[in-house]
């Protein structure tokens, strides 16, 4: 049975009608909607049936669905979404529920930048507590990720997708053997396969808060198994923007659960971060004359319950910001100068000026000594204050560039069915539901003729249509090919013909700086986690003006042998891609397919 979707102006249930897409994902879309008996405008989830799955998974998609309005409807919390109805159509639930007008967590980073450790901290604690309300009612979300959070335009926080959530008393719904969720927050238990606990949601959340002020993930190698490998393994990298919130950061992220931050540890942490005082605004400028001494900015209170250590550190700053300030004032109060007679030799207007006078000259002696023995002391009390952040938990350690990875089913048991392809741009790629048959002859790769310098041609061959992605890139496709979901992870699209071929177009905003080194280290990790995987090259493409390189190999993908091109690319500074090509193994080098590796290099146009 073909994707059935919902249509703008369709009533439901006789009462909802469905108006603008708020968001589509690999198994939804979310309509903006008007309940037509109540007057009020609220949010349709429409669960799709992505193409060729038989009557089981869509039963088990169904079960998901209902799940998720079960779990949702359960917690009392004004930073969960509400639901109002679930109604049948066209054989599927819709779930109803209240519309929050804003964006998400996720898109306020990448447009907006990472958010201010206070801001984070407000964000942190309503996230927080509807975890613990879930939690008391016998619920795990089991997704919490910046996508997951939305923040509404009148500054209210909450948090969405129960879609995957675990419920006491609930059978799973998850396929044997899948782990769900986005591989960088997803606690070390739930990546070896325990039985996870609120502590999970709480490793999560820690995840969240690393990502909210720094601006990516903490455990984000590009590939999803080396990204699980990170968290099991790996101590969370320092922290450059975390400010006050390392503390909590840090306890939420120890590996061991029975060791990690709880509520209501975290909860004091997060308020005395959250309601702290504003720093006072920076002093009106020094009169031009005055001498000029920059002084630190005076730090968060520290809290009443920090230790010792940390309690002297912060006197020690305390004493150095009054130093300066003499120093400061001092200087201010010294008569400038006359400025001295031009010297023989000296250029005229226009001309380079003759090098400084030492810096002694300038500044007394005497107040040059303050100045230097405050700096010192300075980066003494800074040096304690960050020993005494990055203590406790795990430290050291590096994290990987932050891509935005959205949520994913990946498989617990590595070389099994529904394996993820890393892509070149530092997201993860992957194909599925491939037929073919086997063909074991090792062919070179193949390269389409060259498109232009920048940008992709305009002329669309007969026989393909283009498709314009809400990311902002475009790709002509076969007629007759449809988007039939994402990479897995919640980005990208990916296009599937009636024939079985299949097409992924990946993206990242922080693109690696070099596709081939991308491409090599994700050939490395195939070979232990791909079925049947061989390899046929890895090389720098030539390929328009881009940082370009090609991956081809082979694979057993659902019981046939399947061919691979993944040529991965960074067009700028903010912008990295891959474009994968799948086809059963048997067909690679027919007129067709020559013609479509040919036609989908030539029209891609990356976002601008």
């Amino acid at each position: 049975m073909s994707e059935v979707e919902g249509t703008e102006g369709r009533v439901l249930a006789d009462r909802y009608r469905l108006g603008a897409v708020l968001g589509k994902g690999g198994m939804g879309t979310v309509w903006r909607a008007v309940d037509e008996t109540l007057g009020r405008d609220v949010a349709v989830k429409e669960l799709r049936f992505p193409g060729n799955v038989d009557e089981e998974e869509k039963q088990r998609l169904v079960t998901r669905t209902l799940r998720e309005a079960k779990a949702t409807a359960r917690i009392r919390n004004t930073g969960a979404i509400t639901v109002f109805d679930v109604v049948k159509e066209d054989d599927r639930p819709w779930i109803v529920m209240e519309l929050v007008e804003g964006r998400s967590l996720s898109d306020a980073i990448r447009e907006d930048g990472p958010l201010t450790p206070k801001r984070a901290a407000e964000v942190g604690l309503v996230i927080l507590d509807v975890l613990k309300a879930a939690h008391r009612a016998g619920i795990l979300h089991r997704d919490v990720k910046p996508s997951n959070v939305l923040l509404g335009d009148d500054r209210r926080v909450v948090l969405s997708d129960f879609g995957i959530a675990q419920i006491d008393g609930d059978p799973s719904v998850t396929s044997t053997g899948m782990l769900v969720g986005a591989p960088s927050y997803i606690s070390p238990e739930r990546a070896r396969g325990q039985k996870p606990g609120p502590p999970a949601d709480l490793w999560s959340l820690g995840a969240l808060l690393y990502a909210s002020v720094e601006g990516r993930p903490p455990y984000d190698k590009g590939a999803a198994i080396a990204t699980l490998t990170a968290v099991m393994t790996e101590p969370v990298g320092p922290m450059t923007n975390a400010g006050p919130l390392a503390e909590v950061i840090k306890g939420l992220l120890v590996k061991d659960p029975a060791r990690r931050l709880d509520h209501d540890g975290a909860h004091a942490l997060l308020s005395a971060v959250a309601h702290a005082p504003e720093r006072p605004a920076a002093p009106p400028a020094p009169p031009s004359d005055a001498r000029t001494v920059v002084l630190p900015v005076d730090p968060q209170p520290t809290p009443t319950d920090a230790p010792p250590a940390a309690h002297e550190a912060a006197a020690d700053q305390a004493r150095v910001r009054d130093a300066l300030r003499s120093v400061r004032k001092a200087a201010a109060k010294r008569p400038a100068r006359p400025a001295p007679a031009p010297e023989p030799g000296t250029p005229p207007p226009g001309r380079p000026a003759p090098a400084r006078a030492p810096l002694t000259d300038v500044v007394p002696r005497r107040t040059m000594v303050i100045v230097i023995a405050a700096i010192v002391i300075a980066l003494l009390g800074t040096v304690i204050g960050v020993a005494l952040a990055n203590s406790g938990g795990d430290d050291g350690g590096s994290a990987g560039s932050q891509k935005g990875t959205p949520s994913a089913s990946v498989p617990a048991d590595s070389g099994k069915g529904g394996d993820k392809s890393p892509s070149a741009t530092g997201s993860s790629t992957g194909t599925s539901g491939t037929s073919g048959t086997s063909d074991t002859a090792t062919t070179p790769p193949t390269t389409a003729s060259k498109p232009p310098a920048t940008g992709g041609t305009d002329a669309v061959p007969s026989g393909y249509h283009l498709f314009r992605d809400s990311e902002g890139f475009s790709i002509a496709l076969p007629d007759g090919w449809k988007r039939v979901g994402d990479n897995g992870y919640g980005s990208g699209s990916k296009f599937r013909g009636s024939d079985g071929r299949e097409l992924l177009v990946d993206w990242t905003h922080s693109p690696g700086a070099s596709a081939l080194k991308d491409w090599q280290k994700a050939s490395d990790n195939a070979r232990g986690t791909m079925s049947g995987y061989q390899q046929i090259a890895v090389e720098k493409a030539d390929y328009r003006t881009y940082d370009a390189a090609d991956w081809e190999y082979k694979r057993d993908l659902a019981g046939k042998q399947v061919h691979v091109l993944n040529r991965g690319m960074v067009t700028d500074e903010h912008h990295g891609y891959a474009i994968m090509f799948t086809t059963p193994a048997g067909d690679w080098n027919s007129a067709a397919n020559r013609e479509a590796r040919t036609t989908f290099f030539a029209t891609f146009k990356p976002a601008k």
